[in-house]
């Protein structure tokens, strides 16, 4: 096959697009030719539309496990921080209690010395210091009530969470197990479908090919339409009638001068046979 060059209707300047030029063709080609050329990228566009349902499909498929994996992994994280705040709570506690305990030692003791007092001096200090004792224990109560009874409902949560992520484990490892097969079979039909599809890219032009690809990812997989009735069935527009008539003669690729696809025509007989 030749090298592709610009090519314009009767009596214009050839117009382009963000595609590059609107109307394109080779070299004159026979009509067999042309046919070939277009049935191969059918092939393609048919291989190229299969392998995008293959990976939308293993997306999805995958997609289903990962979400799994992430909300199991923020309800371990919740999890992780209840557990970890339950146990810088028991710590306070313990500590709390510990100086309540040595607390009311002191009291103890100082009420032992005020019966021992020698003189009012001495057992106005000794009293003082009790009251003042009775004063700090009684915040520590306060405290280890407080921190209590914040365990309570943070404990029910833990239990709460626990179960949650139990749960979300267990569906993500019977998931992953489910899809396995599946999401092995995709990848081995993707390979497969890539390198058909890479054989068959390598039968076409370097700059139609370009120019298909290009198409096919704007065009929502769909490069190659075709021209009946003078419109373009790929976007529903009344092709000129000049363009329509070069279609039809089947000697060069022709492009929709509206949404740039590839181009070609069937007869009724082709269509029907």
């Amino acid at each position: 096959m030749g090298p592709f060059v610009q090519c314009h209707l009767s009596g214009s300047r050839p117009a382009s697009s963000d595609f590059g030029p609107i109307a394109a063709l080779t070299e004159p080609l026979v009509e067999d030719e042309l046919r070939e050329e277009i049935a191969r990228l059918m092939s393609l566009q048919a291989i190229d539309r299969e392998l995008r349902e293959l990976e939308q499909v293993f997306s999805s498929v995958a997609g289903r496990v990962e979400q799994l994996r992430l909300d199991a992994q923020k309800q371990q994280a919740e999890l992780d921080r209840l557990i970890a705040e339950e146990q810088q709570s028991a710590l306070t506690r313990r500590q709390l209690e510990k100086e309540l305990a040595e607390g009311e030692a002191r009291i103890r003791n100082k009420r032992m010395r005020l019966n021992q007092a020698r003189n009012d001096k001495e057992l106005q200090a000794l009293a003082h210091e009790v009251d003042t004792q009775k004063e700090t224990n009684q915040r520590l109560e306060a405290d280890l009530l407080s921190l209590m009874e914040a365990s309570e409902p943070r404990a029910a949560r833990i239990t709460e969470f626990t179960s949650v992520v139990e749960r979300l484990l267990a569906e993500l490892t019977a998931a992953e197990k489910e899809i396995a097969a599946q999401v092995e079979d995709l990848k081995i039909s993707i390979a497969k479908q890539r390198l058909e599809r890479d054989l068959m890219a390598g039968n076409l032009e370097r700059s139609l090919l370009q120019r298909y690809e290009m198409i096919f990812s704007r065009r929502n997989g769909l490069a190659v339409a075709e021209a009946r009735g003078g419109t373009c069935q790929g976007c529903r527009m009344r092709l000129p009638p000049q363009l329509y008539n070069q279609i039809q003669r089947h000697d060069s690729i022709h492009f929709c001068p509206n949404c740039q696809r590839i181009l070609y025509h069937e007869g009724e007989g082709e269509r029907h046979g």
